[in-house]
């Protein structure tokens, strides 16, 4: 019965978390308010002289807003996170070779770590500089390429001169937020998963390694570094692990690095997702199970990536990832929690954080085998002294035909559900052992998530009065001109050149353009055929539009077009020897993030282009960069930032918009003249009113929470958006594979949707949603880039302005309209675009606790305790935290009399007084004794313990709310 209670405790603990607003939890394990010092022993890196455990989540600063991060870390602290993990961005620092920008919008590193010292969260800052990361170019900016004699990630005299300087200038910044100035930096990471592609370098990738481990101890920090998935010996670093699973290389690991702590820098709840895929998902008790197996095994360093996945905005996602970077993480795109594995989490955090000491201070335990087994699938590992223990009792079988298994453990009889961990408390004070969780157990608020997920509610549908803030009335638009109609100049090239040689990514698009004469050919092919191109590419013949081609996502492709309608009769129809001009708009969709010898990475037309099969490829090509209106990268404030609000109007001739109607889109998607191409801006305007007033309504329903913002994009096919002159990225509605019985994740016919077990291996393919429907459907709108009143959720933080000024700026932003502008690639009906609010339905609080009984001791010498138990469930609900302590005990003693073991009702009455304060009033005394009069009345005491107490919470609610 006390495994039973330790759980209930647990669970009502999360509850009234909820119930506080997630104030946060405070296991001694946060920031000091003070200068400390941070060094490394083999059980953790040591703080003030003590090894501590590390609880971490990812949270990239460019994939939100600066106004968001404060309530990111406020959720990811109360979630039981006590450190922010982040790589650092060298193409957002460094686009222009010496320029470095750590202060401009979403590059302002500095008032990110201050943001988290204000939290109390320490912070690991993961350098690099290479982050993969699914991040445009692994982060590397675009010069960096040009520099003579450069290779990449080697040992390469150019960038590693380049590299250190970089990483010198990090270690600056973040000087005012090291441990000895009382900041939140307690660890430093140089390079990146380099043991993946070290071996492919041979002897220089060895060198470059060493000299990796060298120049980050040649700084002088005072934090120890780290390299992630490095599996050779480097001199000064940690070698640390990443994978969905990783206390497997733990045996190994301890014999190589002994000196060492076992950290792991990167456990993915979940995958990225490409443009076409499913949605990768990871059931929160799998992703339990991972963290409770690694520190069952001696890890005491855990970082989620990620906790907070964000929004890949402006261009800055690698090929073909969505703009969306949710990774099924704990904290959505939007800021919102992911109520299943954020709650079910969290009570296992506040487990590892309150028992650290024990775990920290105890050499890693040999595994003992478990109900008379071998040891190999049903084991305990048991950290501390025989009456003051933390133990993991653990089941490594995944099949569910398999029996539960029972087994004894310290007194008690427990069951231990297939591919599950265990976790059981002794106290010094205790006669028994308590339960504390089990990872395969959800909660009721946990379960009542998952039959609740996160929805969009559009703007103006409720109530049903509401103004729809889009004003489609008033929307402009204008076609994007062929390139021929633009210029008649500039360099003459025999063959296509490389894309980005004339873009430096400043564009995704490259025009391209020829003239060749029909060839006989074409009488039996009438195709034109692009070999090794990428990413991709649409056809203009003549100013005709036949279509838009993509094939592999992250390899070139051999990309071919039906021509056959030059060649039908009529008027146009094209003969053997004439002229026709033809034009491909050759587009990337990101550039690698991880590749061998990244420096060489090439997009565009690279092969052979075929006309009826005829080679055109060498001749006369003129190529144009960008399109017409886009804004130029030196607009741009670094990737994804502000550009001046009007530029995009500005640079396409204001003569040109019109008014959209469906009539005039519909000529000019059926004009097939030599001037303009399939590509339209348009010009939306947004009503702040109108927002302002679906704040007003769902305040009065929701409380506080702010309102987030998504664009639905429903009505569109492909393209970019700006809001008042914010990049918010690219935007396609791809539609993923339906749903197929074969495990087919990524490829292009079919993926897997249905019921996915949590127990066994997890890898991206076996949990997937989203199967036909659009990959990404809704689009981030940070508030802070509307114009609109500040919000209780916006942070002005410690910028460059000063809090003061930056509230002053806000204030005075027009309040009464906004622009969105979008580049629309093949079609769509901008009138049906809206915007929408994010919702994610928190558990009620008045849910009853739903503990695992996994006590399999008989219960009937518990039987008189279950109406106390109960009652101690009920009263902790978070619908009582007003009320009085003296009141809930005194509630108490009106059933104590059912009560046969004295020492359990001393446990539950110190619960209460450590609460400092939840129940009071004569009516819950007697709906405390009704409920106890009912139990007795229908004989409940002999109804299995969970069952009881359960229903004996949710009644005793249910008396005290009505």
């Amino acid at each position: 019965m006390r495994a039973v209670l330790a759980a209930l405790v647990y669970s009502i603990s999360s509850l009234l978390l909820l119930a506080a607003g997630c104030q946060g939890m405070d296991h001694g394990a946060y920031l000091p308010d003070r200068p400390y010092t941070v060094g490394y022993s083999s059980r953790g890196l040591v703080i003030d002289g003590t090894p501590r455990v590390l609880v971490a989540g990812a949270i990239h600063y460019p994939r939100s807003t600066p106004e968001m991060w404060d309530s990111l870390m406020k959720k990811a602290k109360a979630g039981g996170i006590n450190t922010i993990d982040t790589y650092v961005f060298w193409n957002m620092h460094e686009r222009t070779k010496g320029v470095y920008d750590f202060a401009t919008d979403r590059a302002n590193l500095p008032r990110f770590l201050e943001t988290a010292r204000r939290n109390g969260l320490f912070v690991m800052l993961r350098i690099g500089p290479f982050v993969c990361a699914e991040w445009n170019y692994g982060g590397f900016p675009q010069w960096l390429r040009h520099e003579d004699g450069i290779v990449f990630r080697t040992y390469s005299a150019p960038f590693m001169e380049h590299m250190r300087r970089f990483v010198a200038k990090v270690v600056a910044v973040a000087a005012p937020f090291m441990p000895e100035r009382g900041g939140p930096v307690v660890a430093l990471q140089i390079e990146n998963e380099y043991g993946n592609i070290q071996p492919a370098y041979g002897r220089d990738g060895d060198r470059y390694a060493t000299w990796c481990g060298e120049t980050a101890h040649a700084l002088n920090a005072s934090v120890p570094w780290i390299m992630c998935r490095q599996y050779s010996h480097v001199p000064h670093v940690i070698p640390t692990q990443n994978d969905f699973y990783s206390d497997q290389y733990l045996e190994r690991y301890r014999e190589r690095f002994p000196e060492y702590p076992a950290m792991w820098t990167e456990l993915w709840p979940a995958w990225f997702q490409r443009w076409g895929d499913a949605v990768p998902f990871r059931p929160a008790e799998d992703t339990a199970y991972a963290v409770a197996r690694w520190f069952a095994f001696g890890g005491s360093y855990v970082a989620y990536y990620m906790y907070h996945g964000g929004t890949n905005f402006g261009r800055t996602a690698s090929p073909f990832v969505t703009t969306s970077y949710d990774y099924d993480g704990f904290l959505d795109q939007y800021g919102l929690e992911n109520w299943p594995k954020y709650l079910h989490l969290a009570q296992l955090h506040r487990a590892l954080l309150d028992n650290a000491a024990v775990l920290v201070a105890s050499a890693v335990p040999d595994s003992v085998a478990l109900g008379g087994g071998d040891g190999k699938r049903v084991f305990a590992k048991q950290y501390g002294l025989s009456d003051d223990y933390l133990a993991f009792l653990i089941n490594a079988d995944s099949d569910p035909d398999h029996r539960t298994p029972s087994v004894r453990f310290d007194g008690l009889r427990l069951k231990l559900p297939r591919w599950s961990v265990t976790l059981v408390r002794r106290r010094p004070a205790d006669t028994r052992p308590v339960v504390l969780l089990n990872t395969a157990t959800l909660s009721a608020a946990a379960k009542y998530a998952l039959e609740h997920p996160p929805r969009f509610e559009h703007i103006g549908s409720s109530p049903p009065d509401a103004p729809d803030p889009v004003r489609a009335d008033s929307i402009r638009w204008r076609a994007v001109r062929l390139p021929a109609a633009l210029d008649a100049d500039g360099a003459v090239y025999l063959r296509p050149p490389e894309q980005l040689s004339i873009t430096d990514d400043t564009t995704d698009f490259l025009w391209y353009r020829t003239t060749a004469r029909v060839p006989a050919s074409c009488a039996t092919n009438q195709t034109l055929v692009l070999r090794d191109a990428g990413d991709i590419a649409s056809l203009y013949v003549d100013g005709r539009f036949f279509g838009m081609r993509y094939d592999k996502q992250e390899e070139l492709s051999t990309l071919s077009f039906d021509i056959s309608a030059l060649f039908a009769a009529g008027e146009t129809t094209k003969k053997p020897g004439e002229a026709v001009e033809i034009t491909v708009l050759s587009q990337t969709m990101g550039i690698a993030h991880n590749e061998f010898h990244m420096e060489a990475y090439a997009r565009g037309l690279l092969g052979s282009v075929l006309l009826c099969g005829h080679d055109i490829t060498m001749g006369s090509w003129r190529v144009s960069k960008g399109i017409e209106g886009e804004p130029e990268s030196g607009d741009e404030i670094r990737y994804g930032g502000d550009l001046a609000a009007d530029s995009i109007s500005l640079s396409l001739a204001r003569a040109f918009w019109k008014p959209y109607s469906a009539a005039s889109a519909a000529v000019a998607a059926a004009d097939n003249g030599t001037e303009f191409s399939r590509l339209r801006w348009y010009a939306i305007d947004i009503d702040t009113d109108a927002l302002v007033a679906a704040e007003q309504h769902a305040a009065a329903e929701d409380g506080d929470e702010p309102l987030r913002y998504a664009i639905d994009m429903a009505a569109m096919t492909k393209g970019q958006l700006w809001i008042n002159g914010h990049h918010l990225g690219r935007y396609w509605l791809h539609r993923a594979p339906p749903a197929s019985d074969d495990d087919a994740f990524g490829s292009s016919s079919a993926s897997i949707c249905r019921q996915c077990d949590y127990a066994g291996w997890y890898s991206p393919g076996k949990c997937l949603r989203g199967c036909g429907e659009y990959t990404q459907r809704f689009y981030h709108l940070p508030r802070s880039y509307l114009n609109m009143p500040p919000s209780g959720d916006d942070d002005a933080g410690d910028s460059p302005k000063g809090k003061e000024e930056e509230e002053k700026e806000r204030a005075s932003k027009p309040s009464t309209t906004n622009t969105l502008y979008v580049l629309e690639e093949i079609g769509g009906n901008p009138r049906l675009i809206s915007i929408a609010r994010r919702v994610s339905v928190r558990p009620p609080a008045s849910l009853p606790p739903s503990p695992p009984d996994n006590d399999d001791d008989d219960d009937d010498e518990d039987s008189g305790t279950v109406a106390l138990v109960a009652a101690a469930a009920a009263l902790a609900s978070p619908v009582l935290v007003r009320r009085d302590m003296d009141g809930a005990v005194a509630a108490f003693k009106t059933i104590q009399g059912s009560a046969n073991d004295q020492a359990l009702v001393s446990n539950i009455n110190t619960f209460f007084a450590n609460l400092n304060g939840v129940a009071s009033s004569s009516d819950l005394q007697l709906a405390a004794k009704q409920v106890s009069d009912q139990i007795s009345a229908n004989n409940l005491n002999k109804v299995p313990t969970s069952q009881t107490a359960a229903w004996a919470a949710s009644t005793l609610v249910h008396f005290v709310q009505g």
